[in-house]
C-alpha cells in the first residue's frame, strides 16, 4: 500500500453505510454511484478541477460521522485514465441490490488502495 501526503492529493470524502463500506473494503464493489444533484455536481466538479491542477485524485470513504469512524482511501480511476463517468437515466446500469438506477448519476471508479499521511 502506497503512502500519499494529504496535501498533494485532491480528496473527495464520501460517507457510506456499513454494507457498502464492507463491499468496497473487500474489493467486491469497484464503482461508487452518486445521484446527479446540485450538491454532488458541485463537489465532484470541484474535486476534478483540483485533480486537473496536478493533484492525485483520491476517494476517501468513511463509515459513519464520528471522529473515530473507520476510513479507507483509494486512488480514483479504472486503469484507463478515467476517474469518473456520467451516466444518464436512460443508460442501463443494473445494481444487484438496488435494481435499475432511475436517475442521472455519477460513477466514481475505485482504484488502488492507499494510505493518506
Amino acid at each position: 500500500m502506497k503512502n500519499l501526503k494529504r496535501s498533494e492529493c485532491a480528496v473527495l470524502h464520501l460517507g457510506l453505510k456499513r454494507p457498502w463500506y464492507a463491499r468496497i473494503d473487500s474489493g467486491e464493489k469497484r464503482i461508487e454511484f452518486r445521484e446527479d444533484s446540485p450538491y454532488w455536481r458541485t463537489r465532484i466538479t470541484n474535486w476534478i478541477a483540483k485533480a486537473v491542477l496536478g493533484k492525485t485524485p483520491v476517494l476517501e470513504f468513511r463509515n459513519g460521522y464520528s471522529h473515530y469512524s473507520p476510513r479507507m482511501a483509494f486512488i480514483a480511476g479504472n486503469g484507463r485514465d478515467l476517474l469518473y463517468d456520467y451516466r444518464k437515466a436512460s443508460d442501463p446500469v443494473h445494481h444487484r441490490d438496488l435494481g435499475e438506477f432511475p436517475k442521472n448519476r455519477w460513477c466514481l471508479f475505485v482504484g488502488e488502495r492507499v494510505r493518506l499521511v
